[in-house]
C-alpha cells in the first residue's frame, strides 16, 4: 500500500499546484457566494458526477540502488461517479477513472474503479478526495518499447480540489486527481509502479 500512495500522491502534485493556482486567483465576490452557498448546503442523497481535463503519465522503477521516474506522457484523464451525501462534510460513492496518452509512439491505457470518500474539510467549496480499488491496463515500456499489459491490481487515488454550486442540483469545480498501482512482474526493473494525474473540470449533479 505505500507504494500505492507513493505512486498516487507524485502524479498528483504538479496538478494539485495547478488547481491551488487557479482556486486563489478566483475573484472575492465568487469566492463569497461560494462561502454562503456551501455553508447552507443540507443535501443528503444521490450525487452523480463526470470529470474530464488533462493529464500526465507517471512510470516509476528501481534499477539496483537508483529510484527513476520517467518523462510523463501527456494525455486525457475521465472520471466517473455515483455518490451519496452522507452529511455536509462527506460523501463516499463509486468512481471509475481512466487515463490514455498516443505520444510519442507510446500507447497507455490506464483505468480504475474505486470506493471513494470526499472530504469537505471548510464552509468553502474546498474538499478531498481519496480512494482504493483496482486497476489495470496497457502501458508502453519507455526503455525498450514494448507494449506491457496489467491485470487487476490494487490502485489508490488521490485528490484535490474546489466546487462552486451552481444553484441546489448543479455543481462546477477544478479537480486534480491522481491515481496508480503496482506493476512489479511486468517488466525487468524491481518496484514498478504506473500511474497518472492531472487537472480536470468537474460537474456534480445532486439528486
Amino acid at each position: 500500500m505505500k507504494k500505492l500512495t507513493k505512486t498516487a500522491s507524485r502524479t498528483l502534485a504538479v496538478a494539485a499546484l495547478a488547481a491551488a493556482a487557479l482556486t486563489t486567483s478566483t475573484p472575492a465576490a465568487a469566492g463569497q457566494d461560494c462561502r454562503e452557498s456551501t455553508a447552507g448546503f443540507t443535501h443528503r442523497g444521490f450525487v452523480l458526477g463526470l470529470n474530464a481535463g488533462g493529464a500526465g503519465s507517471q512510470f516509476m522503477y528501481k534499477d539496483g540502488t537508483r529510484s527513476i521516474s520517467e518523462e510523463p506522457l501527456a494525455g486525457g484523464l475521465g472520471q466517473l461517479r455515483v455518490g451519496y451525501d452522507l452529511s455536509r462534510r462527506f460523501s463516499v460513492g463509486l468512481e471509475s477513472i481512466g487515463f490514455t496518452s498516443k505520444e510519442d509512439d507510446a500507447d497507455w491505457e490506464l483505468g480504475a474503479v474505486m470506493a471513494t470518500v470526499t472530504w469537505r474539510p471548510t464552509n468553502r467549496g474546498f474538499f478531498l478526495r481519496a480512494g482504493l480499488g483496482v486497476g489495470g491496463g496497457d502501458f508502453t515500456d519507455p526503455q525498450n518499447g514494448d507494449r506491457l499489459a496489467l491485470g487487476s491490481r490494487a490502485a489508490a487515488l488521490f485528490g484535490v480540489g474546489y466546487e462552486w454550486l451552481l444553484g441546489e442540483h448543479m455543481g462546477l469545480g477544478l479537480a486534480a486527481d491522481g491515481f496508480g498501482f503496482d506493476a512489479n512482474g511486468v517488466t525487468g526493473f524491481e518496484d514498478d509502479n504506473v500511474g497518472a494525474g492531472g487537472l480536470t473540470a468537474q460537474f456534480n449533479w445532486y439528486l
